[in-house]
């Protein structure tokens, strides 16, 4: 039992240390979400043309390559999710009024709006196809640049809750 918790409390050690790495780690997830979100702008515009007679994409393929980028958002949020909720596990024995326990909670509520936004895209993807009858591209565009943009925004929160973390946890003398 002793040599139990012993074990987990250098467990607890060792991942209090880890912590501004882990803060690195899901900004640099954001920053690849931001490249993903920079290629759905590229999207709506494509689509806002997809209803010409001339168009190379019909909504078929365009509804394709949106759920692929779905995918491609999914998998950065899953990415941040697992440090955002590493993060939020460390600071969560803290004392109620910690800056960086706060924080993580607040990284946390922004990471469940980027994950409603996502799944509004992907809605969005699974939507077009079936519309194409009843949809113009330009409302598609605007419907995608809406979503990239909210998402946009978004990130750029929680590249500012990460940053203000980050700040937190070297100030308390914690490796960088």
């Amino acid at each position: 039992m002793h040599t139990t918790t012993h074990n987990a409390a250098r467990e607890a050690a060792k991942a209090e240390l880890c912590l501004p790495q882990l803060v690195l780690e899901a900004q640099d997830f954001t920053e690849s979400l931001r490249t993903v979100l920079r290629a759905c702008h590229a999207i709506a515009a494509l689509a806002a043309g997809v209803t010409n007679p001339h168009a190379t994409v019909n909504m078929e393929g365009l509804g394709e390559l949106l759920h692929l980028h779905s995918d491609a958002m999914e998998q950065r949020l899953d990415a941040i999710g697992v440090r955002i909720d590493a993060l939020r596990t460390a600071t969560g024995v803290r004392h109620m009024d910690d800056r960086a326990r706060h924080l993580a909670m607040d990284a946390t509520d922004q990471h469940t709006h980027m994950r409603q936004a996502q799944l509004a895209f992907e809605a969005v993807a699974d939507m077009a196809p079936c519309a194409a009858d009843t949809l113009t591209g330009e409302n598609l565009a605007a419907a995608l640049r809406l979503l990239a943009d909210a998402m946009a925004e978004r990130t750029a929160a929680m590249d500012d809750m990460l940053d203000a973390l980050h700040a937190v946890l070297v100030q308390e003398g914690q490796p960088a």
